[in-house]
């Protein structure tokens, strides 16, 4: 198989990859069905989006200095505004502002 031979066979896999990537949701998750793993992903992503920025937050943490206290303090902000007002956006929000605050100052 020479060169050209390849590169057209692997822009086709390519272009057929892209199409059924793309056209699988509209199938799969047609108007009309109820679907239990769309349910699934609009309950689930918002804690694994906060889980993923917590971790973030905590891996580059200097734990001997006054830097945690911050962090704590701006955790805990996060997790009561989630658990008052369940709503995530608010929540990362005020735990990012109480950070930067400290931060700051």
């Amino acid at each position: 198989m020479n060169e050209l031979d390849y590169l057209i066979i692997v822009i086709i896999v390519m272009a057929l990859s892209t199409y059924f990537t793309r056209l699988i949701p509209f199938v799969l998750l047609s108007p009309g069905r109820e679907s239990s793993i769309l349910n699934y992903v609009a309950k689930s992503t918002p804690p694994m989006v906060m889980m993923i920025l917590v971790v973030y937050m905590l891996k580059d943490i200097n734990y001997q200095s006054y830097e945690l206290i911050y962090t704590l303090i701006a955790l805990t902000i996060t997790i009561g505004f989630q658990v008052y007002k369940r709503n995530a956006l608010l929540s990362i929000v005020a735990g990012t502002a109480a950070y930067m605050f400290f931060v700051q100052i």
